[in-house]
């Protein structure tokens, strides 16, 4: 095993190992001594200490009865390693992130949203989809809100445009119990947020949505957001860049409180 860590990609193919190990009810040296690999090799494969070699993760991947998706996860996160525009699972990559910073202009993250802001956001961005399919994506977005969080989510921080908390996405209801939501998780210290007043006369957040993510002993990623996927980097200098424009837009966010106008306030009236 190298020194270096391998970059933070690995983290939810690790996790997703000790998952498929526990489900099987197979301890960590069970696994191991059936594959032929010591257990502190199999413990740093689960805590992505270490790129598997893929013979490995074919014997791991039959004796869990995987159906090769361990395989299959194995070569996209080597591949994405090689060339990061894209990571299709940067949102389970957001959870094992230590601090998770996010500006979003338009709508709500995802990570925050409540069922029917998700369903209102979802069915218009994807008129292709049957309302059977957006459901599945407004439940794939619930269980990535448990999981962020949930006690072993990262220390989450957002911005949003004003304009966010203002557009009635779904209708007077759905918006001011989404208005309520944030305000919960902001009391209870899940979440803190700021936002950037309607009326600011230079926006330095013009240039879209974006995530940083912060990890233990590994580099800061930068996810872009686009409207189709987006693009994923730890390349040190845009990472430099985008830590540049998030200080700018902290500066010119206001903070929320549970009390804010913005949150407190009944649509269509405020």
């Amino acid at each position: 095993m190298n020194s270096a860590l391998p970059s933070a990609m690995w983290l939810p193919f690790g996790a997703r190992i000790l998952r498929a190990r526990s489900d099987r009810g197979l301890s960590r040296a069970q696994l191991a001594a059936t594959v032929g690999v010591t257990d502190d090799k199999l413990r740093d494969v689960e805590d992505a200490h270490c790129r598997p070699a893929r013979s490995l993760v074919e014997r791991v991947d039959n004796v869990l009865g995987t159906e090769h998706q361990l395989v299959e996860a194995w070569a996209i996160t080597l591949q994405a390693e090689a060339f990061p525009n894209e990571f299709g699972d940067q949102r389970e990559l957001g959870v094992h992130a230590t601090d998770l910073w996010e500006h979003q202009p338009m709508a709500v993250p995802v990570f925050l949203r409540t069922r029917e802001y998700s369903r209102a956001v979802l069915g218009p961005s994807h008129p292709d989809l049957t309302p059977d399919e957006v459901e599945l994506m407004v439940e794939e977005e619930m269980a990535n809100r448990a999981a962020m969080t949930g006690p072993d989510g990262p220390v989450l921080r957002v911005v949003l445009n004003e304009s966010a908390l203002r557009r009635p996405q779904g209708g007077a209801a759905v918006l001011n119990a989404q208005r309520d939501l944030l305000a919960d998780l902001i009391e209870v210290g899940i979440v803190t947020m700021g936002v950037i007043p309607e009326q600011t006369p230079h926006h330095p957040g013009l240039g879209g949505a974006f995530r940083m993510m912060e990890f233990t002993d590994r580099p800061t990623m930068v996810y872009a957001f686009a409207a189709e996927a987006g693009d994923l980097t730890g390349e040190s200098e845009q990472v430099g860049r985008c830590a540049m424009v998030r200080e700018a837009i902290e500066g010119a966010a206001v903070e929320l409180t549970p009390r804010s106008e913005l949150l407190t306030a009944r649509w269509p009236e405020g």
